[in-house]
């Protein structure tokens, strides 16, 4: 009777348990019944199984073996060999015991598996719940060292699996995030929306500057399969539109608005042009000649670079950000159709990758006049190094420019797994920093420190010296539920610890959240 006792305190316990997860309304009833029911006959069947016949009634009982205090029972062993021994020859089960363990037993599988479906099936609904639920979450947190982060709190993503996000701005006590139902700030302790600028109906954000100047972001919305047409200048301290702007033609030029100081300037409808970030007011523009396309445009308060191609032959233009006078010109050794983008505007590198397998893939620097300064190729000895020239576009992280260094990931068998620096006086490695797990993204500290995003799940935080490439610090990330890496996050430092914001996400994973 001691397994019968077993079993029918077990029923009793989950159909309590049952019955109080469907009451709450928190599990399927249909699971639930399925489950008790399979438990009740596991019951019956078990305790016909195990009823002892007559003889085995009125026999002694055996003497009791010696317990293991709060561990599992010992397993019983032969005397004479040391091995696990079978039941005692004397010991058999009343009649029909064998074929009625055999069937409890195959009861309780069924009563297991279906215990296991329910859990799946609850795990889906409680997924899809998450992503409907409000902006902000607090994650759970446990007890931590001084060198683990916990998860704060995390952001559900919206949209379509898949979805690109657009890129974000980080803004010291707030983050500034391009989805693709508007512009969002955070607040960085606590995650709760500070301001919005939200896209019009059946409008998503197509385009978003790379930086902010001046309290100062551009922002562009557009239609499902419509041009990019409608740009929008935002004050980032209060969400307050300065400006907006509907674009013609073709619209905006995939990825060409930045802002430089207070001016705004963007390749669209086959101009260049620039207008007050307060204003919205036009100061210049620069019609593309015939056959020309802008590959990669950045600014900066004094300076405008701009890759533009005119067939096959490419060269670099750098523009006085203000009056939109040219200051030089310089040809780039392309032959072929080339993707490029801006890294850094002041020291100048570009980074080339072109059609043609033997054409020109590398970064490429040049000094204030435009001379050639240093060649670092895209592919070598450290693999597949990341040349993204903004943040968002789904590719890969954008390189670190600063200290006479260029910072970027470098990837082998499409897993980046090395930080690599290179001299920017003669393109020589500095320095590499080798991970035991994937690396995602590389950001500054305020202290200057390069922090690098690295792990599964939450992720870990490791900073490194940036003039050796040694590890300073290593943060690791807690585990929270729907905190986890995409393939395409971005590490934003914030006042008092780290956000991680996915630009494209594949089902469970929020569109950020903070590590601190």
């Amino acid at each position: 009777m001691g397994a019968a006792t077993l079993s029918g305190a077990a029923f009793g316990a989950a159909a309590v348990f049952l019955g109080a997860g469907t009451a709450g309304g928190a599990w399927p009833t249909g699971w639930a019944a399925l489950v008790c029911a399979l438990v009740l006959a596991a019951v019956g069947v078990t305790v016909r199984a195990v009823r002892p016949s007559r003889t085995e009634a009125t026999a002694p009982a055996a003497e009791p073996r010696d317990a293991v205090p709060n561990g599992p029972s010992p397993a019983k062993t032969d005397s004479t060999t040391g091995t696990a021994a079978g039941p005692a020859s004397g010991a058999a089960p009343g009649p029909g015991g064998r074929s009625s363990l055999v069937a409890a037993a195959v009861v309780w599988a069924l009563a297991l598996l279906a215990g296991g479906i329910w859990a799946l099936a609850a795990g889906e609904d409680e997924d899809r719940d998450d992503t409907a639920k409000g902006p902000a979450t607090a994650a759970p947190t446990a007890s931590r060292t001084p060198d683990e982060a916990d998860v704060a709190w995390s952001v559900p993503a919206v949209g379509k699996k898949y979805d690109n996000g657009v890129g974000a701005w980080p803004l010291g006590a707030t983050l500034a995030q391009g989805r693709l139902d508007g512009l969002f700030a955070y607040d960085s302790a606590d995650g709760a929306v500070r301001w919005s600028v939200p896209a019009p109906t059946r409008e998503g954000l197509c385009a978003m500057s790379p930086d902010i100047e001046q309290g100062v972001g551009l922002v562009a919305h557009g239609r499902h399969e419509k041009p990019c047409a409608t740009l929008l200048a935002v004050r980032t301290a209060d969400g307050k539109v300065l400006w907006k702007r509907s674009l013609g033609g073709k619209g905006l030029t995939e990825g060409a608005l930045a802002v430089g100081g207070g001016t705004a300037v963007t390749a669209e409808d086959r101009t260049v042009r620039a207008r007050s970030t307060e204003t919205g007011e036009q100061r210049w523009e620069r019609p593309l000649g015939k056959g020309c396309e802008i590959r990669a445009l950045d600014a900066t308060a004094d300076r405008t670079l701009l890759v533009e191609q005119c067939g096959k032959p490419a060269r670099l233009l750098a523009l006085d950000t203000r009056t939109g006078a040219q200051r030089w010109a310089r040809d780039l050794p392309v032959e072929s159709k080339a993707a490029a983008s801006v890294v850094s505007v002041s020291p100048v590198v570009i980074a080339v990758d072109e059609a043609d397998a033997r054409g020109t893939q590398a970064f490429l620097g040049f000094d204030d006049r435009g001379a050639p300064t240093v060649t670092v190729p895209l592919t070598g000895p450290e693999g597949v190094l990341s040349a993204a020239g903004g943040a968002g576009d789904g590719r890969a992280t954008r390189p670190l420019v600063g200290n006479g260094l260029l910072v970027t990931l470098a990837e082998r068998e499409l897993v980046p797994d090395k930080v690599v620096a290179y001299s920017l006086k003669d393109g020589r490695k500095a320095w590499e920093y080798r991970s035991e797990n994937q690396t995602s993204d590389v950001a500054v500290e305020p202290d200057g420190r390069i922090a690098v995003l690295e792990g599964r799940g939450a992720g870990e935080i490791v900073l490194l010296d940036p003039a050796t490439g040694k590890v300073a610090t290593k943060l690791e990330g807690g585990q929270a539920k729907g905190a986890e890496i995409s393939i395409r996050p971005e590490l934003l430092p914030v006042t008092g610890g780290h956000v991680v914001v996915n630009h494209i996400f594949m089902g469970t994973e929020p569109a950020a959240y903070a590590l601190r």
